[in-house]
């Protein structure tokens, strides 16, 4: 397989390997020593990741982009994540920081498997996300952030598997096109996909669904995330996924009417 630099996120994972199941959402790791990860052994086989392609992807403790810790993969590595979404888990948030250098390639992708959203990272035109015409297919749009390989760069998508749209942000910011296309119209997720065509890192890393008036981001909706909105009624302090929670009413801003709609939520629960 002629592998590329580029993160596959919301991949149908097709290459099955005996003895690992896909994981239930929500999934987070820093991969940390406390969460079973050894400085110095490979990734393959721990927590239920794989590593394929012609090189390893180890766990390193010489850099990090919190904790102590974080995922190095070799030059030609890939690495695999099995991961699986009940059926009202229709919209679901992919969360990881990345470094390194990229690839001088021209962006591109491996046919199999199917995917939803890809993310690559270019040396020369920066970060790019893919706006696909759902049958395999598509064309890139530019984030207009370039690469620094000493810099770590936090890639958060939101992907709806109703409408097969989603969307891609680059520490926080959104792409020019914010509703992209999936690459191949998939209606679930079944996981993700990194690929190293250079050296590059990848840490604090997390799936989890998109729950409106989760404002804490707690997987759970009850008073305290009120108390949450009473105290940053606009959102400001919240990441880009807790305030996309918080936007109970889907008006595209944080405010009092979702206070309004958060307890109205909450008091129809009890």
């Amino acid at each position: 397989m002629n592998t590329r630099n580029c993160v596959l996120l919301g991949l149908v994972m097709l290459v099955a390997v005996s003895g690992w199941s896909a994981e239930s959402i929500p999934y987070q790791t820093e991969f940390e020593a406390s969460e079973g990860f050894v400085a110095g052994n490979s990734l393959n086989g721990v927590d239920g990741w794989i590593v394929e392609g012609e090189a390893d992807a180890k766990i390193t403790d010489t850099v990090a982009q919190n904790g102590s810790q974080s995922v190095m993969l070799e030059a030609n590595s890939q690495i695999d994540k099995a991961l699986t979404a009940t059926t009202e888990q229709k919209v679901i948030w992919m969360e990881g920081y990345f470094r390194g250098a990229g690839t001088t390639a021209d962006a591109d992708f491996p046919g199999e498997p199917e995917a939803s959203a890809i993310v690559f990272f270019s040396a020369t035109k920066g970060i790019q996300c893919l706006n696909g015409d759902g049958s395999g297919s598509g064309s890139w749009v530019d984030s207009g952030i370039s690469i620094d390989d000493t810099q770590w760069y936090k890639i958060s998508i939101r992907q709806d598997y109703t409408s097969h749209i989603w969307r891609c942000y680059v520490n926080e910011t959104a792409a020019p096109d914010q509703d992209l296309g999936f690459r191949n119209n998939i209606d679930t997720l079944k996981g993700f996909k990194n690929f190293a065509d250079t050296v590059s890192y990848l840490d604090t890393f997390r799936v989890i669904p998109a729950t409106k008036g989760d404002a804490n981001g707690d997987q759970m909706v009850d008073a305290a995330d009120v108390v949450t909105l009473v105290n940053d009624i606009n959102g400001a302090a919240m990441g880009l996924i807790e305030k996309d929670n918080a936007d109970v009413d889907n008006d595209g801003k944080v405010d009092q009417a979702d206070l309004t709609a958060l307890i109205d939520k909450i008091l129809d629960k009890s």
